[in-house]
């Protein structure tokens, strides 16, 4: 089972009190002496083996319970971990670890075979990409900003990729924002210039002038939210078409959906728009101005905004609890 180990071990303390008097936790403390790459550990990761992997800034260590094996970049032909700098750990679902680097560049390791694979199927996998999505069909989308995106495809032992950008006039726009797949499995790709749909190997322009910041899906709508605030809205067959504006072009910062509502947070406070009836109305419980959103692995969100405080929003309840970290 594959685990994913956040860095949120404070705020679970505080909803484990009053159960810690009857559950014995053991911890052993390891550091670089026990064999681990560095003391400065990013990400904390457990693939579909049981081994755990931890990232850190000055390589990639594995971990089987007894011992450490490390990974660094190595000099040659050799395919070997990218850059040193560990940023993000992930294994999809054909078993290949994907590995994230401050260096903007990706590592793939093969966990069957126990090595670093060219992703791109074509030598090109020093390309830079910053940020990655798997859709449902498995296919890994990297993408940068400024440098268009690529769609990875493992078939029959094989890895092939195809680039979009646009000096191969399959994308409108290589300045990306995201890549996100919607509920009837269609992926867009927003940028600063637009909006475009994937089909097939081309990427077909459904918004203009849109600086886009998140994609949204409801049933067959799909809504599309400007950095300034606009929602958009595309049904097939039709165009987009704004549907509502939220305050006076305010800065967005983030995003989190609690059933039907899409909760915007802004420079000025957070906004509800619901995905049903396109109403807006402004959140009286999560008025929370510059909210950033994070995810748990139970799904559950955690918003700050540097203030010293952070509030706690269960998914499926949406029971709300803040925590003042640093005194006001």
């Amino acid at each position: 089972m594959k685990k994913h180990i956040y860095a949120l071990w404070a705020f679970f303390i505080l909803f484990s009190q009053s159960i810690a008097a009857s559950v014995e936790v053991r911890s052993t403390h390891m550091t670089t002496g026990d064999g681990v790459a560095n003391n400065s550990i990013r990400y904390i990761y457990q693939d579909s083996k049981g081994f755990i992997w931890m990232g850190t800034l000055n390589g990639l260590s594995r971990y089987d319970g007894n011992s450490f094996v490390t990974y660094r970049p190595e000099g040659g032909n050799k395919i070997s971990l990218i850059d040193h700098r560990i940023r993000d750990l992930e294994e999809d679902k054909n078993g290949f670890l994907w590995i994230a680097t401050s260096a903007e560049l990706f590592s793939c390791y093969d966990l069957k075979k126990d090595c670093f694979v060219d992703f791109t199927g074509c030598g090109e996998y020093e390309q830079l990409y910053s940020y990655k999505m798997t859709d449902r069909e498995g296919n890994v989308w990297l993408w940068q900003d400024g440098n268009g995106c690529r769609k990875v495809t493992y078939m029959n032992g094989e890895f092939t990729s195809v680039v979009f950008k646009k000096e191969n006039n399959n994308l409108p726009s290589n300045n990306i924002t995201y890549i996100s797949e919607d509920e009837q499995g269609r992926v867009w790709i927003g940028s600063h210039d637009g909006i475009a749909q994937v089909v097939g190997n081309k990427a077909v322009l459904v918004e203009e002038n849109h600086d886009a910041f998140k994609m949204m899906s409801f049933g067959k709508d799909v809504f599309f939210l400007s950095g300034t605030g606009t929602i958009s809205l595309k049904r097939e067959g039709e165009d987009s078409r704004i549907v509502t504006r939220l305050g006076e072009g305010s800065k967005v910062y983030s995003t989190m959906r609690l059933q039907n509502d899409w909760i915007v947070f802004t420079e000025d406070g957070s906004y509800v728009f619901n995905l049903r009836t396109h109403q807006v109305s402004r959140d009286t419980e999560l008025n929370i101005a510059r909210g950033q959103v994070q995810i748990d692995n139970r799904g559950n969100f955690w918003i700050y905004n540097h203030t010293g405080k952070v509030w706690y929003v269960n998914a499926k309840s949406r029971f709300v609890k803040s925590f003042q970290l640093i005194p006001a």
